[in-house]
């Protein structure tokens, strides 16, 4: 299905002549982190997949399994800097095609459909997980930053209402039910 959905894209980007667009411009094959045509000539096209950096098996396989496409002469794929370069039958298949294949090869159709995940978010995560897991070991077990978070905010809050000598709305309250809300969403998920 997903070769035929290339198939469909790649017609998408010819102009009327029968020529391709400049591979630049093509939006499926410019997702920097994903897949980037470097160049395309009739016959002969370069691509960068950064997934390939350092895997050495599946450059291997990968190669193997391009070089089983009717059309195909030949696969070269460099593992140090993720760079396939495919020399092909220009008159049976083009760039585009070929770069669908090797979305789908790759099982990379996620980035196609919108479910993409930009680096800095990912790593903001990841370390958001690790602190998480540092405060829990940190305390024994007693805290983890979520309830330290919590308990933050409701000192916070308290602090703020004893100042003031009242709930200051919105923010003590606010504050406290923040905290609240964040107690009990972490209850409702641990039954």
């Amino acid at each position: 299905m997903h070769i035929i959905t290339g198939l469909l894209l790649a017609k998408l980007f010819k102009d009327g002549k029968g020529k391709t667009q400049a591979s630049n411009t093509s939006p499926l094959f410019n997702m920097p982190g994903v897949i980037t045509l470097v160049h395309s000539l009739p016959g002969r096209c370069r691509f960068r997949l950064p997934v390939l950096v350092g895997q050495t098996k599946a450059c291997n396989k990968l190669a193997q399994r391009l070089q089983e496409i009717d059309g195909v002469a030949d696969a070269k794929i460099d593992c140090v800097t993720g760079s396939v370069l495919l020399t092909y039958d220009a008159t049976r298949l083009n760039a585009e095609v070929l770069g669908a294949a090797l979305v789908r090869l790759l099982g990379l159709e996620r980035a196609f459909s919108g479910n993409v995940e930009a680096s800095l978010g990912r790593e903001l995560r990841e370390w958001a997980k690790s602190l998480n897991v540092a405060v829990y070991q940190k305390t024994g077990g007693l805290l983890d930053m979520r309830t330290a978070l919590m308990l933050g905010l409701v000192a916070i809050a308290i602090k703020k209402a004893l100042a003031q000598r009242a709930l200051a709305l919105p923010a003590s309250f606010t504050l406290l039910w923040w905290a609240g809300a964040g107690l009990l969403r972490e209850e409702a998920q641990s039954e």
